[in-house]
């Protein structure tokens, strides 16, 4: 039994995405996207025993944190095209009593989120990471402040 790519009906439900969006195009043109990053994240052997039918089943905590990285990294993916709907239907941040209030998230807060997307799928599969799985997670954590000069004028 493969236990990856996720089906797109199953990882909106995890997501806590409406069902209605897997009409959307967009979730299966990404799927191979994902799975070509799974494939550089994990150890072949686990990324194997994940993505193809045949003896070698993966234990079942590998397979249930990698539907779940699978379902984080989808997002992920998708995040910024999900946000470029018009006003109204893509991720809302605020909404007020009066439709012109809503605010989309911006480019940083998309930054932002996708980082806290991936750092989440990686963290869940650190036992069966690759070495550019793990320097991924490393990369996906943010950095210090940025050091600053002060002039006297």
């Amino acid at each position: 039994m493969t236990i990856l790519p996720v089906p797109v009906t199953e990882a909106l439900a995890v997501l806590n995405l409406p069902a209605d969006l897997a009409s959307n195009s967009l979730f299966q043109e990404h799927t191979p996207l994902v799975m070509e990053l799974l494939s550089t994240y994990l150890e072949p052997a686990s990324y194997a025993a994940l993505s193809t039918s045949g003896d070698d089943e993966p234990s079942e905590a590998l397979a249930t944190n990698a539907r779940a990285a699978f379902c984080f990294l989808l997002l992920a993916s998708t995040l910024e095209f999900l946000n470029l709907k018009t006003v109204g239907e893509g991720i809302v941040k605020v909404v007020g009593l009066d439709a012109s209030q809503t605010a989309l998230l911006t480019g940083a807060e998309i930054e932002a989120f996708q980082s806290r997307l991936t750092r989440r799928a990686l963290s869940a599969l650190t036992p069966w990471l690759s070495d550019a799985g793990h320097a991924a997670l490393a990369a996906s954590f943010p950095s210090g402040p940025s050091g600053f000069r002060v002039a006297l004028i």
